[in-house]
Parts: structure tokens; C-alpha cells; sequence
């Protein structure tokens, strides 16, 4: 029987106490989405706004004080400069108006004499259509709402809305002896807000280790939707819920007690939004430990050479605990030498197996054969690892594999650092260079029947992911095969079958390979022969 228990939250039917939202609206028997805008609200309130010279104007920031929130002419010779609003995205533009600075409304003659506004669209910025336009203005404040300026009509007459992420005011009128002085240009439209948070708390009413969280959203083009979770009171980064079909796990410290949610919804398309239909959390109330605290040593190594580090897990385990008979360090793929707990080596395939996975940057220890952790313990992880970032933060958590079968799934208990120690691994040295010698301990293989040849190598100095290649040519100068894998800083390993991209077997001979870490700045990348005989 499934030891987990399920929140579901569903149409308003809150999971926790303290629910926060604004800017969106409840969907009776649907579910969240983002609110219609007030036809009163300015969208260009603390947007960027420029001058012809590409200068920022205060033109948006909703005041018109003197000088400081107002733009003054200086000069009666005005005609053609124009203003434009960067509204951030598409927006179905209803209205626009014009506020006079403080200089005009103690000098109202220093008003527009005439003007022009005009929308362009996010893909075409440089196609700018018409909204509104008076050639002979004498009202101190502009409002196409109320002036009958607006030209985007429907056939009864009526104001529609334009579509328009940037918006252009241009003055088309000057006065021979007098200045014009602007306060403020806002820009109102329909459809819905752009953007949207929702934050809600859940107090489990004690520890738990929570499992899969899984929401259901359902997206239109160019709208989206992201959850993201964390420890409510330890008040530390949120961590991305992804959609994934089963769900996805908690990675923040556990257990805990107080659970938050935030979702931001978001669109760029004026009348699309993404509409949140149901939140699932899975927990547990039975742990695999009452806590988990991890620290690493030594904390500095060289970079880019082998170094052998400790990891030491403390392990408080109660009776009423599942109890740990695995372990996973995350941030690091070691080549484990020993294990001990409490004093104790453990024997390797008799009391633990390990795997490490270099892609993942993951390490795994099983306890087999009765090994399993059942009470307050010290577990030390030694063993030789690569390190080739400046910082490598190795976050511990522990598992059960009875909680494991009962659930169809391994509910990891993420572990927390330790107070007085560090769970990161810093490195000193020069960052090295980009892309090592490749390793094959074969040059001669045969495809037949499963043969392959595998290619080691360490790309170092990378600071975010990329694209890293092994591209094979025939002799020829034709590529008959090209192997991809996107990784930062790391130990790589690269196997090719002898096929090519169709997966036929290539003929016989000679063959040349090609490393490139895509966008490091290596043109030549690193190059060799190897052989295909049969």
C-alpha cells in the first residue's frame, strides 16, 4: 500500500491558508487566469520612453512636475520630434493621452498644436500605423477617448484597439513664440494583464518529506506557466517545478513543515492566457530520516586535476523512520574508494555497490545485504573526483527502497548543510585550457558484432552549457557521423559504433574525428585518426 499521501488542489479549492494573488480571475468549474485589464489602467506607467535622440524621458513615470517628470521643448521649433513608449510586448492599444507638464499648467499656452500617434508591432518595429491624429490641436490635455481623434473605428464607428508594442507621439505643429512642455504619456488598452504571481502557503501540521508535485496548465500560443516550490521556513531559493508527466521532486533541504507555491503566469498575446487547472503534492509523513546534515572535505582543490575528497553525512534516524539504504550526492560523479559508517569499512560489492554518472554530475551508493543505515550515524564517502568549476556545491540526499516499491517511486529526502562546515568544493589554479587531449584506448576497431570505439576527454574553463561534438569524416573531407552532448566543465566520454547517420556500417579504413566545444572560441577544435577493420 502507497505510503504517501496526496493534496490535490483544484478551481479555487485552496491546499494552503494564505493564498495571494493579483492580477487574475477565477473561471467557475475551469480554473486561474490572468484578469482582463481595467479600462482605466495606464500600461505604460513605468515603461521606457525616449526622445528622437534616443534619450530616456520621464514621459512615463506618472508624475509632471517641474523639470524633473516633464519634457520641455527650450525652443518654439518642435516640429517632427517625437516621442516613443516601449510597452514591453503587444499590446491591443484602445487609448492614449497626453498629459501637459507643470510648466504648461502654469503657462497654459505652451500646449501641442499638433500631432500624431502611431503603433508599431514586436516583429515590425519599423512599420508604424496610424491610431490617432489632429493637425490643429487648442486642448491643453490630449485624449483620443474624449478628443474623437481615434481612427480605428469598426463599422459602426466605435474605437477599437490597435495591436502595438511601441507607441510614437509626434508633434507635427510648432508656435513661432512659444515652448511645449509634456508631463506624461499614457497608453490604456483591453484584453488581459501581461503578468501574474500567485503565492500560497501550506503548513503540513508537522515533518514531511515531500515527493512529486505535478500541476496541469493549459496553454495558448505565446502564453505561459511556471511553478516553482520551496521551504516556507527556511525561506531559501525557489526551486522550477518542471511539467513532467509523473511529476516532478522537491530538491530543497527536508523534511519540513511549512510548504510555499508560486506560480507566474504570463502572456504575449494580448487576448490569450494560460489557464491553471489543478495542483498535486505528494508527501509522506513517515521519513527516511529524521535529518540529514552534508559537509565535504578538504573544501579547495586544483582545478582540472583529480583530487580525492571525503563527503560525510550525519544521519538522524529514528524508530519510527523508514531508515537509508541509499544515497545520492548531487553535483559530483565520484570514483568511489571506500565507505564507513561509524568507524566501519564497508565492503565493496558486499556491503554497497556504487554507480557514478559524469553527464549528470551524480553519484549513487546502495547499501546491500543488511548495510542499510537504520540508526544515528556518521557515513563517510571518500573517494576521486574532477573538479573545473571555480565553485561545486555537493547537495546530499538519502532514500529507502521499501518506501521505494510501496510507491512506485523513490521519494528522495534532500539533506540540508552542515552549520559549521561546507557542502562546496572551491578550486585554485589557472582555469587551463579549453578542450584536453582526447583518450581512445583503441585506435583499430570492428563495428562487428557490437564492437565501438570510445573517446575520453575533459573540456575545462566553460562557465554555461553548450553544445560539445564528435564529428567523424571519411577521407574524403564527407561527415558520416556527428555526436552531440550539452554539458559545461567536464569529464566527457564519446562512443562511436563504426555507423553512419542513416546507421549503416561504414566501409573499411581509415577515418578522422573531430572534437569542437560549439561557441568556445576553439576554431580547430582537436583532431585525430582512428580505424575501422572487418
Amino acid at each position: 500500500m502507497a505510503a504517501t499521501e496526496i493534496v490535490t488542489w483544484r478551481l479555487g479549492d485552496g491546499i494552503g491558508n494564505d493564498l495571494k494573488q493579483e492580477f487574475t480571475q477565477w473561471i467557475d468549474g475551469e480554473g486561474l487566469q490572468l484578469a482582463l485589464l481595467p479600462a482605466d489602467k495606464n500600461i505604460a506607467i513605468g515603461e521606457i520612453s525616449r526622445d528622437d535622440f534616443g534619450l530616456r524621458v520621464p514621459l512615463t513615470d506618472g508624475e509632471v512636475a517641474l523639470v524633473a517628470s516633464e519634457w520641455i521643448s527650450n525652443t518654439p521649433n518642435v516640429f517632427g520630434r517625437f516621442f516613443t513608449v516601449d510597452l514591453g510586448r503587444n499590446r491591443a492599444i484602445t487609448r492614449v493621452r497626453v498629459r501637459p507638464g507643470q510648466t504648461a499648467l502654469n503657462q497654459p499656452e505652451y500646449f501641442v498644436r499638433g500631432y500624431r500617434i502611431e503603433a508599431a508591432k514586436e516583429n515590425d518595429s519599423d512599420i508604424w500605423r496610424l491610431l490617432a491624429e489632429q493637425r490643429t490641436n487648442f486642448i491643453l490635455e490630449i485624449d483620443t477617448a474624449t478628443d474623437s481623434t481615434w481612427i480605428v473605428i469598426d463599422e459602426k464607428g466605435h474605437d477599437i484597439s490597435r495591436q502595438g508594442r511601441h507607441l510614437r507621439f509626434t508633434i507635427t505643429r510648432q508656435d513661432r513664440s512659444n515652448w511645449v512642455a509634456l508631463g506624461d504619456i499614457e497608453v490604456f488598452a483591453e484584453g488581459f494583464e501581461v503578468e501574474a504571481t500567485v503565492e500560497e502557503e501550506w503548513s503540513t501540521t508537522g515533518p514531511v518529506n515531500i515527493g512529486r508535485i505535478r500541476w496541469q496548465a493549459e496553454l495558448a500560443d505565446k502564453t505561459a506557466f511556471q511553478l516553482s516550490a520551496r521551504d516556507g521556513a527556511a525561506v531559501k531559493d525557489w526551486m522550477e517545478v518542471r511539467p513532467q508527466e509523473n511529476g516532478a521532486l522537491f530538491s530543497a533541504s527536508e523534511p519540513i513543515d511549512l510548504l510555499q507555491m508560486r506560480a507566474v503566469m504570463s502572456t504575449r498575446d494580448p487576448f490569450a492566457s494560460p489557464l491553471w487547472r489543478q495542483l498535486e503534492v505528494e508527501y509522506d509523513r513517515r521519513l527516511i530520516a529524521s535529518r540529514v546534515v552534508g559537509a565535504v572535505r578538504p573544501n579547495t582543490v586544483t582545478k582540472g586535476e583529480e583530487a580525492t575528497i571525503t563527503y560525510t553525512l550525519a544521519l538522524d534516524i529514528s524508530a519510527a523512520d523508514y531508515g537509508v539504504d541509499l544515497v545520492q550526492l548531487d553535483g559530483v560523479a565520484l570514483k568511489v574508494d571506500e565507505v564507513v559508517v561509524d568507524g566501519a569499512t564497508l565492503g565493496l560489492g558486499a556491503d554497497y555497490t556504487f554507480s557514478s554518472n559524469i553527464e549528470k554530475a551524480e553519484t549513487q551508493i546502495t547499501f546491500i545485504n543488511g548495510a542499510s543505515v537504520q540508526r544515528n550515524a556518521i557515513v563517510e564517502i571518500s573517494g576521486k573526483a574532477l573538479f573545473l568549476k571555480e565553485v561545486t556545491t555537493i547537495r546530499p540526499k538519502v532514500g529507502n527502497s521499501a518506501q521505494g516499491l510501496a510507491d512506485n517511486y523513490i521519494n528522495w529526502q534532500n539533506g540540508e548543510e552542515d552549520t559549521f562546515s561546507s557542502w562546496s568544493v572551491r578550486t585554485i589554479g589557472d582555469p587551463g585550457q579549453l578542450l584536453s587531449r582526447i583518450e581512445a584506448p583503441v585506435r583499430s576497431f570492428s563495428p562487428y558484432p557490437d564492437g565501438e570505439i570510445e573517446f575520453s576527454f575533459v573540456v575545462g574553463n566553460l562557465t554555461n552549457p553548450t553544445d560539445v561534438t564528435l564529428s567523424i569524416y571519411s577521407l574524403d573531407g564527407n561527415r558520416v557521423q556527428r555526436l552531440v552532448q550539452n554539458g559545461g566543465a567536464r569529464a566527457y566520454q564519446m562512443s562511436w559504433d563504426g555507423r553512419d547517420e542513416s546507421g549503416r556500417v561504414v566501409d573499411p579504413g581509415l577515418y578522422l574525428y573531430e572534437v569542437r566545444v560549439e561557441g568556445g572560441g576553439d576554431p580547430g577544435g582537436r583532431r585525430g585518426t582512428c580505424v575501422v577493420a572487418y
